[in-house]
């Protein structure tokens, strides 16, 4: 067990790392354990309770501390050879140890065996290894094993705070001109080393920061917590687990009150937040979401292994210091970049794409140099078909199937047809398809041809909707493409887009008799996307093919002309209509029981209407969301998603290809707020976490289907988080007189769309709310 000893015990001993009993928190009349001797026990009894969890760590120092020992001994047992390696190195060769190739196994050893100490979160593990880290820089200042990365971490989780600046300060400024000419020689022994001592830390970050990746984000956390102290000095608040620094509580004692600048910290830790990001993008996320670092022993600046690797060495310090983490989280939603807007890309709006003809006409007069026109495909033999020289293929990064050229892997496939049943008869019905891969896939995309008073439906405009969907619903350079083919049957979409238009544009749009060219909106549409397609690098071809070869397009396109709007899949952006069966995959990772309970009443009425899966695990969530098929259809039932990177980037993946994801149940009662609106802004919606409290709401008819609104509550009362800054035509359910916060919300993302719903209680209004934003109401 080891002796009842707290001599191995610093002062600095409160929080996280105060030492204490880690079964009863007992902290006095203590025994070490004898095995690692930094932990410490009551008694027998909890150490052996302690013994399966503490194992592997006491198991690593001892192996890792007889390892270092074994070393020492041999390389002082040396005799030096008068040449490379001197005699008596540990005081003949301080400074030099690396250099010296005979030390390189110690100095490895001891790396390992200070490593292995921080396995454990006591003071006497922190202390130990900082001990033996501070003393390798002493016999390598060449620091070969990058151990000045480690050391601020260790100081600021000690309360060393002022040594912890010195330490930063001296190696972000060593090479400045004003100290050694701007050039330290790092081989004079002679030189001072690490001698900065009472720098003020308060001071502005410009030289400092200039550090690495781990220095400046100590820095960070250093500057934010001397905010923190001095905002609790100022404002009187009560007991933390942490007291009040020795640098504030010095600097309020030196310097009258109105001298020490909160505001002027603000400015530096906002600063240091932005340098922190722009040197290495991934690592601001990777602390508030939560991710488990993994050690790295290669890495380039800007790269995950850096941010791993920084993470590794500063996590700790950041989660001992109270609320720093909780304020770190809002504070770098800042920082999150919002998806920049393509023609593919909705941007929150819930008005539909696709909601009339105006909303297809191009409000600003183009010439004929802001259009481009396709061109027309060839196959490389003439008896050869679309489905020979395009098969089903999983492509980009998300491995999707499309129709690949299995000749240029750069080019795909998507067969477009239009039909109108009672054409050129009265009221006529049309209807639009895009099949981008079997249907077996999900691969296909449908919907009514909008009704308009001018312009009546046709066959022709039926075909034309089809193409300039085949363009705008997908965005095609994502997935690393070139060329994108559009299969049709229609002569009329392949003669008119790569010959007759030119001339109509040229003439002012009339036919070569002076005659108005017919369905110009839609081909002025149609030539506009060919026009962006070209700029994004995008080659646009039409594959006038047999009827009989796009029969799959075809059924859908007539099936869609006689469809009914009855659901919000068909009732708002994109219109899409799917042949297989309605697929649910709920997302339910932390409070799986409390969303069962609560929420029971949903779950049971998704289920009745569709096959829903459910995933409670990170690992379960993405094998489900990479599988054929993928869901039509994602619930997000708590706040896990905000926290789990590759989940949470597969599902916006799948949400902009046309998903639908509903975030309801525990999600918005379980967010931080930076949370919240850092996954919305990682979207591309501007939306963020509003007021909370009971309320009375009532819908927005105007911005739904008439069909479809008549079939939802018109008000009801509900506990819910609002989101603000929605658009207006996305707001669902708003309080009468406040239509600056939402309680629900529905908005077009890309080809998809996602829905929010911010009730706490799981009203039986809300049920009707998600089965509609599901398609689920009929």
């Amino acid at each position: 067990m080891g002796s009842r000893v707290n001599s191995d015990v610093g002062a600095f001993d409160w929080g996280p790392l105060a030492t204490k009993c880690p079964v009863c928190r007992v902290k006095d009349g203590l025994l070490v354990c004898g095995g690692c001797k930094v932990v410490h026990y009551c008694g027998a009894a909890h150490q052996a309770d302690h013994r399966p969890t503490h194992k592997s760590a006491c198991v690593a120092i001892k192996k890792t501390r007889a390892k270092l020992e074994e070393e020492e001994a041999t390389l002082r047992a040396n005799p030096g050879d008068n040449f490379s390696m001197p005699a008596d190195v540990f005081n003949n060769g301080v400074g030099a140890f690396w250099g010296i190739l005979d030390t390189r196994d110690y100095m490895r050893a001891r790396f390992a065996a200070a490593d292995a100490l921080l396995q454990v979160q006591t003071v006497s593990a922190v202390e130990k290894a900082l001990a033996h880290f501070t003393d390798m820089l002493r016999l390598c200042r060449s620091d070969n094993l990058g151990v000045r990365d480690i050391v601020p971490g260790l100081l600021l989780r000690l309360g060393r705070e002022q040594e912890c600046y010195d330490f930063i300060k001296w190696w972000a400024t060593i090479n400045d001109e004003d100290r050694y000419n701007g050039d330290y020689d790092w081989g004079n022994y002679e030189l001072p080393h690490l001698d900065l001592h009472g720098e003020d830390p308060f001071e502005a970050i410009d030289r400092v920061a200039a550090g690495s990746l781990s220095h400046v984000v100590i820095l960070t956390l250093l500057k934010l917590r001397l905010i923190l102290d001095l905002e609790r000095f100022e404002n009187g608040l009560g007991e933390w687990d942490r007291p009040l620094g020795s640098l504030v509580q010095k600097r309020v004692r030196s310097r009258s009150r109105s001298a020490i600048s909160t505001k002027e910290l603000r400015k530096q830790y906002q600063k240091l937040l932005r340098i922190v990001h722009d040197h290495n993008s991934h690592f601001w996320e990777m602390l508030v979401g939560g991710e488990t670092p993994v050690m790295q022993q290669v890495y380039t600046n800007g790269s995950v292994e850096e941010a791993h690797l920084a993470l590794y060495q500063c996590l700790p310090a950041w989660e001992e210091s109270e609320d720093a983490i909780v304020m770190l989280d809002a504070d770098t939603v800042q920082l999150v970049t919002r998806p920049a807007p393509s023609p593919d890309i909705g941007d929150g709006d819930g008005d539909s794409l696709w909601a009339g003809l105006e909303n297809l006409k191009i409000t600003k007069p183009q010439s004929a140099t802001e259009y481009a026109f396709p061109f027309i495909f060839q196959a490389p033999t003439p008896t050869i078909g679309p489905a020979d020289l395009f098969p089903p293929t999983r492509i980009g990064p998300n491995q999707i199937v499309r129709f690949v050229c299995q000749i240029d892997p750069s080019m795909a496939l998507a067969y477009a047809d239009g039909a109108c049943s009672n054409n050129g008869q009265p009221e006529p019905r049309g209807g639009w398809a895009v099949i981008l891969a079997p249907p077996a896939n999900g691969g296909v995309l449908s919907g009514r041809l909008e009704d308009s008073q001018d312009k009546a439906a046709t066959s022709n405009r039926a075909e034309l909707r089809a193409a300039v969907a085949a363009l705008r619903l997908r965005n095609w350079e994502g997935l690393g493409l070139k060329c994108i083919v559009i299969a049709t049957d229609s002569t009329y979409i392949v003669n008119g887009a790569t010959k007759w238009a030119k001339t109509w544009v040229t003439n002012g749009w009339k036919t070569r008799a002076g005659a108005d060219a017919k369905n110009k909106d839609l081909w002025e549409l149609l030539l506009s996307e060919v026009g962006k397609c070209k700029a994004n690098g995008l080659r646009v071809d039409l594959w006038s093919i047999g009827r009989e070869l796009n029969s799959d397009a075809d059924a859908a396109a007539k099936q869609a002309a006689s469809t009914e709007v009855t659901s919000i899949t068909e009732a708002l952006p994109s219109d899409v209509i799917s042949d297989t069966d309605p697929y649910i995959l709920a997302l339910c990772f932390d409070y799986e029981e409390l969303f069962d309970n609560v929420f029971k009443s949903l779950v049971s009425k998704l289920a009745a209407k569709a096959k829903m899966v459910r995933a409670t695990t990170p690992n379960a969530a993405l094998a489900q969301l990479k599988q054929q098929p993928l869901p039509s259809i994602i619930l997000v039932a708590d706040g896990a998603i905000t926290r789990e990177k590759k989940v949470r980037e597969r599902v916006i993946d799948l949400l902009r290809d046309g998903a639908t994801v509903v975030l309801a149940g525990c999600f918005s009662n379980m967010v931080s707020e930076g949370q919240f609106t850092r996954f919305f802004t990682e979207i591309g919606l501007p939306w963020s976490r509003g007021g909370y409290g009971r309320e009375d709401v009532s819908l927005h008819r105007h911005v739904l289907d008439s069909r479809l609104a008549s079939r939802l509550p018109s008000s009801y009362s509900q506990r819910a988080l609002f989101a603000k800054n929605v658009a207006p035509s996305a707001a669902w359910y708003t309080v009468d007189g406040n239509r600056s916060e939402a309680a629900v919300a529905f908005a077009k993302v890309g080809a998809g769309h996602l829905g929010y719903i911010g009730d706490v209680n799981g009203e039986e209004s809300s049920d009707t709310v998600v089965l509609a934003m599901c398609g689920l109401l009929g």
